[in-house]
């Protein structure tokens, strides 16, 4: 990404907008892919626009799920649609069992987070989240599961992961320094989606 260059991707993922209905949900126009397709085919892509340079990432999706990763499974990369609130969360998640690991994360993250807004989008937080966890995220308009969006997501998504991982492995090898925090065994996800270290 070029230093200076503000994301215009953020505006350009609100055109085919998906209207939620209360009681029976959002429905299908004549096309849209199933959630899980429109994941896996996301992470795909996004593996494919990613730089060599950032290394081998790993990927998981599950129901409405996205994950990927490069070292450990609790600290990742997820895309969750939101059907119900008609939004797509792209997210860097912090979930170590350690809170304060999360925590000094997060702190890396909110010193750099006028930047990230700058490249990223406005609607880019910092914020603690549930169980001791915390998240760097934006929420966006969802649209219908269709391939343009899912081309759009993706091309968002590999920026997001650009722009966010070289400050992840500083702040991970900062972390690491002050000795703040234990060290955390790394994890992965087993075939049910479950974190196990």
């Amino acid at each position: 990404m070029t230093e200076g260059r503000s994301s215009s991707r953020v505006g350009k993922i609100a055109a085919t907008p998906r209207v939620a209905t209360p009681t029976r949900g959002p429905k299908r126009v004549p096309g849209e892919m199933k959630t899980a397709d429109f994941l896996t085919g996301l992470l795909d892509q996004t593996r494919a626009r990613l730089p060599a340079e950032l290394g081998e990432c790993q990927t998981f999706q599950r129901w409405s799920l996205a994950k990927l990763w490069f070292d450990d499974a609790a600290i990742h990369y997820e895309v969750a649609p939101h059907t119900s609130r008609g939004r797509i969360e792209v997210a860097l998640h912090f979930e170590t069992r350690n809170p304060r690991h999360n925590a000094a994360m997060l702190e890396y993250f909110v010193e750099e987070l006028l930047f990230l807004k700058a490249a990223l989008g406005e609607r880019l937080e910092a914020e603690p989240w549930d169980k001791g966890w915390t998240r760097v995220y934006l929420t966006l308009p969802l649209e219908a599961l269709l391939p343009d969006f899912q081309q759009r997501v993706a091309s968002y998504l590999a920026e997001f992961v650009e722009t966010l991982e070289p400050i992840l492995r500083d702040a991970a090898e900062s972390v690491r320094g002050m000795g703040a925090v234990s060290a955390t065994a790394t994890a992965t996800i087993d075939p049910n989606g479950m974190l196990s270290s």
